[in-house]
């Protein structure tokens, strides 16, 4: 089962939650530790918690040549080490079943042609409508590449009603500092529009971490003492159970500062000690956070 022509549309044996629509997520990054250790082990739990649509696929894209196989087995492995459910032997099978690989570089233009012609295979095989969820699980540096080789391939595209959607996540940190950052930004806004770019830190989708609005302006014992005439300080603990480990390229172009601090802990500083939001939209969140940092 190493190639999309082998393969057969899948039905599920439930039903999907959410209302998830069928899309290809291909992941830039994918044989990297992102992949391996966040982001496959996220999709294998959506799926067991029955939240994924019911026709998917996922299409690694990395330089290491590895084939479907070895792709899904390092995978595999992944899932079994930091999932935080068990592997189900029946769901993997499922699961490994829509996980594809296909080399290439990213600032070789000639590997966007290959990602094309392996995601409209895919596609085709699996019946898919074309919807496509990028997500750049890259070095910041490589973002902009990244970018401008979708759109000279003709993979990314402007919003249209009429065609299938597509989308770009950016994984954190967006730049070695502001104004790498605002480069990024700017040639990431000239390929998509803002409406179809996502931002992750990927700490806010920690339970705990969601929990703490709820403590803070829903507990009734909390929210009349959550301020600074009852507070003393605040500590903010990152215990880490993996160091360096096999990310040194990652921290040698990062840092820890970088990849920890500015992002993730500031994130939380903000949830702890911003005003209360008057509502949970998104936007109104994100401005209550930023009147703190201002």
């Amino acid at each position: 089962m190493g190639q999309a022509e082998q393969e057969q549309p899948l039905s599920s044996d439930t039903a999907r939650g959410l209302g998830a629509e069928p899309c290809t997520l291909v992941i830039f990054g994918g044989s990297g530790d992102l992949a391996r250790r966040k982001l496959v082990p996220a999709l294998y739990n959506l799926l067991l918690d029955n939240s994924l649509p019911s026709n998917y696929a996922v299409l690694g894209i990395g330089r290491k040549p590895l084939g479907d196989q070895d792709f899904r087995d390092g995978l595999r492995e992944g899932v079994v080490k930091y999932s935080r459910q068990a592997l189900d032997e029946r769901k993997w099978a499922e699961f490994e079943r829509r996980l594809f690989y296909q080399a290439g570089a990213i600032d070789d233009p000639k590997s966007y042609k290959g990602i094309k012609s392996r995601l409209d295979k895919i596609e085709a095989d699996l019946k898919l409508p074309g919807h496509r969820i990028f997500y750049l699980a890259i070095p910041p540096s490589s973002f902009a590449p990244a970018c401008e080789g979708l759109q000279r391939s003709g993979l990314a595209h402007p919003p249209d009603s009429s065609r299938p959607f597509c989308r770009v996540i950016m994984e954190k940190p967006i730049g070695r500092d502001l104004q790498s950052g605002r480069d990024i930004n700017a040639i990431v806004g000239k390929v998509f529009d803002e409406s179809q770019i996502f931002r992750i830190d990927h700490y806010l989708g920690k339970e705990t971490v969601q929990n703490i609005m709820v403590l803070r302006f829903a507990n009734s014992l909390f929210e009349p003492i959550w301020n600074s005439k009852s507070i003393d300080h605040v500590q903010i603990t990152v215990s880490e159970a993996e160091g360096v480990g096999t990310r040194a390229a990652y921290y040698e172009e990062t840092g820890a500062l970088r990849d920890m601090v500015q992002n993730h802990l500031l994130q939380l500083l903000c949830l702890v000690a911003m005003e209360p939001p008057y509502s949970l939209d998104p936007d109104v969140v994100r401005d209550a956070r930023i009147d703190l940092l201002r």
